[in-house]
């Protein structure tokens, strides 16, 4: 267990915590949590998004000319509750 641990960290590579902490704020309280009580690095709440470019238009895949998904950072202030 400790060697997969020991490869997940030194990897760069996006990955989901767990489907249980799919809300920002489940996910916030665990990133406080787990930044108190062990070696943690890189937590960082994540969505999925359409991707943007360098001028900040999303980008289209050429063959479906349809928004390229994938992963975002969350910024609170683009997701408001209705």
């Amino acid at each position: 267990m400790q060697r997969n641990a020991d490869a997940i960290m030194a990897g760069e590579k996006v990955k989901q915590l767990s489907a249980l902490f799919y809300t920002a704020q489940h996910a916030k309280q665990f990133i406080e949590l787990a930044k108190k009580t062990s070696a943690c690095r890189d937590l960082k709440i994540r969505c999925k998004a359409a991707l943007l470019d360098e001028k900040g238009k999303k980008i289209l895949s050429p063959k479906t000319r349809m928004p390229v998904i994938g992963w975002a950072d969350w910024v609170p202030e683009n997701y408001k509750a209705a």
